[in-house]
């Protein structure tokens, strides 16, 4: 996870938090590996849900 130019681990909850996105901050997402298109595609989905807060 890549804001500003700062990149954090996504495992990492304190790396997340060191990168104090808030509401409006953006944001790019990475991940490697086998399931990387799914992993992306879910956590797209996720985020276009609001993380399902509404």
């Amino acid at each position: 996870v890549e804001k500003d130019g700062e990149e954090v681990d996504g495992k990492s909850i304190m790396g997340l938090m060191m990168l104090a996105a808030g509401h409006g901050s953006v944001i790019s997402v990475s991940a490697d590996g086998s399931d990387a298109d799914a992993a992306l595609e879910a956590i797209g989905d996720l985020i276009t849900r609001k993380f399902e807060e509404d």
